[in-house]
């Protein structure tokens, strides 16, 4: 009698995650490699893709704080709201 730790599922989840994992370092090899080939372009590109990037978060940091602004603009001297209404109920003693 053969006594197995582990089953079928256990060792397909394996093989697949194995598979997965040599695809994954494969990939990697020949990115590596496309980098060292072409240094030259690959280094304009990123620098092209952090240009566009940087400007964009330059962008969104100045508008949301024109929105801080302008939204510290609109709030009114006494802080009240027209929707907004605050009960106060005092409990009585009898």
């Amino acid at each position: 009698m053969l006594f197995n730790f582990y089953s079928n599922s256990f060792n397909e989840i394996s093989k697949t995650y194995a598979k997965g994992l040599l695809i994954i370092g494969l990939l990697l090899i020949g990115f590596g490699i496309l980098v060292w080939i072409f240094k030259e372009i690959l280094a304009g590109v990123a620098a092209a893709i952090f240009f566009v990037v940087g400007f964009l978060c330059c962008f969104n940091a100045v508008r949301i704080f024109l929105g801080t602004i302008h939204a510290g603009q609109e709030q009114s001297n006494d802080c009240r709201s027209d929707n907004v209404r605050v009960r106060i109920e005092q409990e009585r003693d009898i």
